[in-house]
């Protein structure tokens, strides 16, 4: 034994001498330059822990969609309908092949058929499977969720109440970091990615193995009942704090605030949360209800939590098993630890009353557990006064974290002025210097361009943006619009240009540099861009209309028709590809296509213009 500890200790005293330790931890997979393996790695030696794991939500969280990894291989495939948008989904397998066709009735006739392979589900099946599509790398969600609880489908959490978006929502690398290991995310994109792998792995909990693998094929074992084993992360072995926080980098859903120069993949076991990010909740008096991914906020408002010393997630759960593996006395015996028998119940079944499970607020057709454990009376639903935003795993949030939090919540969550207000407040206290591109966003969602202008002239704009790549596109992208605004054309195309040069994958800055190519009668170019648009994303329905739009005034009608009608086809309500069928008729002289596509747009808005012009024919 004293040769290993001697050999592990000269490993360590090396890999710090080379900078392969992190300043803040002794662990040797937490520097940067350490490879993730793979599960199938860590199965080799960790077999029947692998076998376990693997049907735990977690382990199914993530795959191809196919029969023996989908929740619809089993049901009876229901169709589904947007009564809003009139829109019909029904999946279908081919083989082994999962599809969703989308298609609208006009009569008994099929006006609209959409028919999309499915690549991807996304969810355990113990609440949900979502679906997921990849184009060329572009992965988007798809309009369609089975709810494995009740056996039905819907669409899928935020896609009610008319906000279906089709096949249009980008699943960006936020949403893919927590639902799945890490993939290989293209930098500067939002939703494109050169790799995806399957379910949430081993080392989202363990850090990165190569240390790890390396080491033991090398014959260097650790006695782990006596010593801690450094080339990889055991969280049973964490201190409390940083042990919590291995659960929470998933199970904490809300406002997530990245800090300077990190991404959503970068926390590693054995951090601190807040060192990658702050995760704000908004929270607010005499209110019970909660979100689906609201574990360690609930656990940490119960009694029990509050009054122990050690009390963690892996006190009741054991990430290696499924819960619905598990008895309810595996549970109960959990709580006796500290706990007496419950005087007035027959039999124990201690989370049914303690823990009862309720609907989420965020996710229709759920019923979760709720981790607040308590003596549980009426839940109060009703929001009282709104307390503010709170970073949950952050005690002293900085202010320039609190600013990013208001303007991220506005801006994704909820519309409420009440947020930019206090985005304010928090950008008031920075200097100009730290709070630039921040101001520039306030300014943006109140659509106050002209403010954003003033900023960038009194300030020279963009010698302030230090900061990642996207989020310089971004900020130079709203700067262009604001110039556009007020037809200051050769400001805008520049800062298009900047901003489509640093995050070349972001489509939209692309699509947004063409339009003002076009304002600017500069056509050739603007074709170049909407060109590499579709060679990027052969869907982009934008830039088939634009392209349509460029083939009408070249006198091109052939093709311009067929950029339209690919557009259409695309999405049957695409007002803008209609208007340009209407001008493309018109310069035909086809008058009954001008008809049928007018009527065809009052169908879709009928206080559109249109009406008046089909008068005059």
């Amino acid at each position: 034994m004293r040769k290993v500890v001697v050999f592990f200790f000269s490993i360590l005293l090396f890999a710090c001498q080379r900078g392969e330790v992190s300043t803040y931890t002794k662990y040797l997979n937490h520097n940067d330059t350490v490879k993730y393996v793979g599960k199938q790695q860590c199965r080799a030696c960790h077999g029947e822990i692998y076998d376990s794991y693997m049907q735990t939500g977690m382990g199914k969280s993530f795959h191809f969609a196919t029969k023996e990894h989908s929740a619809l291989a089993n049901s009876d495939m229901p169709l589904i309908h947007d009564s809003i948008k009139n829109l019909s989904y029904q999946p279908f397998w081919k083989n082994d092949s999962l599809y969703l066709k989308e298609f609208r009735l006009k009569g008994k006739d099929t006006s609209h058929l959409l028919i999309k392979k499915v690549n991807y589900k996304i969810g355990s099946g113990q609440h949900t499977n979502s679906h997921l599509f990849e184009i060329n790398g572009y992965v988007h969600q798809m309009p369609y969720t089975y709810y494995t609880q009740d056996s039905i489908a819907d669409l899928p959490p935020g896609f009610e109440k008319g906000n279906n978006t089709r096949f249009s929502r980008e699943i960006g690398l936020e949403c893919m970091s927590c639902h799945n290991a890490y993939p290989n995310h293209v930098e500067s994109s939002l939703n494109k990615y050169e790799g995806i792998p399957s379910g949430i792995d081993c080392e989202r909990c363990h850090g990165p193995g190569e240390v790890h693998v390396k080491q033991k094929l090398a014959g260097n074992i650790i006695d782990t009942s006596k010593y801690i084993d450094y080339s990889i992360v055991n969280p049973g072995k964490l201190p409390m704090d940083v042990q919590f926080d291995v659960c929470q980098r998933c199970h904490l859903q809300g406002t997530a605030v990245l800090a300077e120069g990190k991404n959503f993949t970068d926390f590693k076991p054995g951090q601190h949360l807040e060192e990658v990010m702050d995760v704000y909740l908004p929270k607010y008096e005499n209110e019970e209800s909660f979100i689906m991914a609201s574990h360690v906020d609930r656990l940490k408002e119960s009694s029990c939590f509050k009054i122990s010393d050690e009390m963690t997630c892996i006190t009741c759960h054991d990430p290696h098993k499924s819960v619905s593996t598990l008895s309810a006395s595996y549970f109960d015996n959990k709580c006796m630890q500290c706990h007496d028998v419950c005087e007035e119940e027959e039999t124990q079944n201690c989370t049914s009353c303690h823990m009862p499970t309720s609907s989420s607020t965020d996710i229709m057709h759920v019923a979760i557990t709720d981790h607040k454990i308590g003596v549980h009376t009426e839940r109060e639903t009703k929001k009282g006064a709104f307390k503010g935003l709170v970073a949950i795993n952050n005690t002293s949030p900085t202010d320039l974290s609190k600013a990013k939090a208001y303007l991220k919540h506005y801006e994704s969550f909820e519309a409420n002025p009440i947020y930019l207000d206090s985005a304010k407040y928090y950008l008031d206290k920075l200097s100009v210097e730290k709070s630039y591109p921040l101001y520039v966003q306030y300014y943006y969602l109140q659509e106050n361009f002209k403010d954003i202008v003033n900023l960038y002239m009194q300030h020279l704009g963009i010698q302030y943006l230090e900061s990642n790549k996207s989020d310089k596109a971004l900020c130079l992208s709203r700067i262009a619009e604001s110039f556009a605004f007020f037809n200051l054309d050769e400001q805008a195309l520049s800062h298009f240009q900047q901003a489509s040069k640093l995050a070349p994958y972001q489509l939209d800055y692309q699509l947004k540099l063409g339009v003002q190519l076009v304002k600017m009668k500069d056509y050739p170019y603007s074709t170049k861009v909407f060109k590499s648009i579709l060679s990027e994303y052969p869907l982009h329905k934008q830039a088939l209309v634009n392209l349509g739009y460029l083939s009408i005034l070249n006198e091109d009608f052939s093709v311009a028709e067929n950029y339209l009608k690919q557009a259409t086809a695309l999405d049957p309500d695409y007002l803008q590809a209609y208007e340009n069928l209407v001008l493309l008729a018109q310069m035909q002289n086809k008058i009954e296509q001008v008809k049928a596509y007018l009527n065809k747009i009052l169908e879709i808005a009928p206080g559109h213009k249109a009406k008046q012009l089909l008068e005059k024919l």
